[in-house]
């Protein structure tokens, strides 16, 4: 195991390997860190070179004064050119998901395969009542505090204090304004007219009781790119890597290995 740090763009970002072989970077959701996977990184290690980055101004990363989902693509790139790494298997849950797309758009030579985890390609009609709840939840909150219980709640459907612990700590972290700058920049996107264009081997994973990224969004994203496969976390919320991590890593392993 080893943990370091590395430059991007003028911003020091951390950084985890674990395992060896064929490439496999974990790019974290939005709020989240490297401590995120852990529930991945030991399974993951037994057949990859694992790779998790703090994206800036998350975890202990530096936080910049603006940001553009473009950027965390290329905190990816320059990590990537940091380790002398060529191309990877790049795995991205929610945000992380569209971490990914964007970086596959920028950068498609330098992709082997994308795993899309509990993501959107674009905000849906459906799910912006929500995420407008969560942009005023923020708006009035002096702290994390509120927003953190309303990710936790949220995000775990088992009846797990664990996991909901686990998550607010994670959230409670955060840089308040510059998570809702994420937030706001996250509700922009639409990559619509890039998933028919992949070219890529992909898996997308849903989850049975995601309410933040619903299976019907998955099951579209794997519509429209070419060739793709889609499994279901089963028992599990908006955070499957976590409520149901053997499941999870397995889809995971039995896709990169095939």
């Amino acid at each position: 195991m080893r943990f370091g740090f590395f430059d991007s763009d003028g911003l020091k970002l951390r950084y985890f390997e674990c395992g060896e072989g064929e490439p496999l970077i974990l790019i974290h959701g939005l709020g989240e860190s490297i401590e995120g996977w852990t529930f991945q990184y030991d399974e993951f290690s037994k057949h990859f070179r694992v790779i998790a980055l703090d994206l800036r101004g998350f975890g202990m990363s530096d936080v910049p004064e603006s940001i553009a989902v473009e950027d965390f693509a290329r905190d990816v790139k320059n990590l990537m050119d940091y380790l002398g790494l060529d191309k990877a298997n790049l795995l991205g849950l929610s945000m992380g998901g569209v971490v990914c797309l964007e970086f596959y758009r920028k950068y498609p030579e330098m992709v082997k395969s994308l795993i899309l985890a509990n993501t959107l390609h674009k905000l849906p009609e459906e799910a912006k009542p929500m995420f407008e709840q969560r942009l005023k939840l923020l708006e009035s909150s002096p702290d994390m505090s509120q927003i953190a219980e309303f990710i936790a709640e949220m995000s775990i459907h088992q009846d797990r204090k664990d996991l909901k612990d686990m998550v607010r700590t994670i959230i409670r972290k955060n840089n308040k304004e510059f998570y809702a700058m994420v937030t706001a920049e996250i509700g922009r996107v639409n990559y619509e007219s890039l998933l028919p264009q992949i070219k890529v081997p992909t898996l997308v994973i849903v989850a049975e009781y995601d309410i933040t990224t619903p299976p019907a969004l998955g099951r579209e994203i794997a519509r429209l790119i070419p060739g793709s496969k889609i499994v279901e976390v089963r028992n599990s919320a908006h955070l499957a890597k976590l409520e149901n991590p053997e499941e999870f890593n397995r889809y995971v392993v039995e896709f990169l290995k095939n």
